[in-house]
């Protein structure tokens, strides 16, 4: 493992700064790093990182602190998404992955691989939908590519034997997959650009407003401090457009549409912004929303909008001008301070790791 070293301090007054190390955790990972991912493979209680090439390198994991590389399938051509959750329930994390053809799940830990369907989606995330205390999917593709549609969400729910029932939901077409209670009655809703889909039945019910860029990215936080869960977009595909980056604030009836409101954080921007992620990055109790671009934008950044006065007041800062992909949040040294695992999707093995150092407030 080579480390490189730099502290970025953001744009902002010495007292407000935020610092990150950037550690080149592979030189030579995958090949076009599509997945990244993160969970504890080896359950010693430290995050471990997951990445998946698109052309060459298979499947591997990097165990979590001493970064040495693990194979969990060499052979496969593995696309966008994947997610660590005990699906055998025998009490260790399995992963469930998305292939350019299939999705599959690897069990922990002959990382034996079983396929839940023929099928080609783009996303894909784990919740229990029917409450029954097995772990189902949602997936979804993505529709701003020639053959490529994201009108359709797929549902598997998981039942005795290893069998997964199918089902799917009409929804408009686009790109972007997020779960989250957003009615806060504590079942797994699911949100796209521009609706969330109430479970069960999941009815649609609009969140947007104006916004009407369909391919997306999306995260959600409390930014008001308000206890609702509130939602954070990117657009996401493809280059050369221009749209803008928002929150969007939840009313008390998150099944009112016109109750949400938009805060524009950044306008214009590349439709480029193939990540949106919340946590509290700079430690002062408040929650933060981070983005990056991918490398074939004009602008190549990971950028923090570091929230200063619950959600009304916003600073701009860049951590680093260098491009990635669906990033992951994930604290992976137990310090309490969220850190960024990324890795571009186009002509490179890097796998990198922005480490939050950013001094206690």
């Amino acid at each position: 493992m080579r480390v490189i070293f730099a502290l970025f301090c953001l744009l902002a007054p010495a007292a407000a700064q935020a610092l990150f190390e950037h550690r080149l955790i592979d030189a030579g990972g995958p090949l076009d790093i599509w997945l990244k991912s993160v969970g504890d493979l080896n359950r010693d209680g430290k995050p471990d990182l997951i990445a998946g090439g698109r052309r060459e390198g298979g499947l591997v994991w990097y165990e979590n602190p001493s970064w040495k590389k693990h194979v969990i399938d060499g052979q496969g051509e593995f696309s966008t998404d994947g997610e660590a959750v005990d699906l055998d329930g025998d009490g260790d994390p399995d992963f469930v992955a998305v292939t350019l053809t299939q999705i599959v799940w690897f069990e922990n830990p002959s990382w034996k691989r079983h396929v839940i369907d023929d099928v080609v989606v783009h996303d894909v995330e784990v919740a229990d939908f029917n409450a029954d205390g097995r772990p189902d999917l949602v997936a979804r593709n993505q529709g701003a590519f020639t053959k490529h549609r994201g009108d359709v969400l797929y549902f598997y729910l998981q039942e005795d034997g290893g069998r997964w029932q199918r089902q799917t939901v009409s929804i408009p077409n686009g790109e972007g997959l997020l779960v989250a209670d957003i009615d806060a009655d504590r079942d797994a809703d699911v949100v796209i650009g521009g609706l969330w889909l109430e479970n069960p039945g999941w009815k649609q019910h609009a969140y947007g407003g104006k916004w009407d860029y369909p391919h997306v990215y999306l995260a959600a936080a409390d930014f008001n401090g308000d206890g609702r869960l509130d939602l954070a977009l990117s657009p996401s595909e493809p280059a050369g457009q221009s749209y803008r980056i928002s929150w969007f604030e939840a009313p008390r009836d998150t099944r009112n549409s016109g109750g949400w409101r938009e805060h524009v954080l950044a306008d214009p921007v590349e439709t480029v912004h193939h990540f949106i992620g919340a946590a509290d990055f700079d430690r002062d109790g408040q929650a933060d929303i981070v983005t990056a671009s991918m490398l074939q934008g004009k602008e190549k950044a990971i950028t923090l909008f570091r929230n200063l006065g619950m959600g009304r007041k916003w600073a701009r800062q860049v951590i680093a001008p260098a491009s990635s992909h669906s990033m992951r949040v994930v604290d992976v040294d137990g310090d309490g301070r969220p850190d960024l695992y990324g890795a571009d999707w186009r002509g490179s093995r890097a796998v990198d790791l922005w480490l939050n150092r950013t001094p206690s407030r």
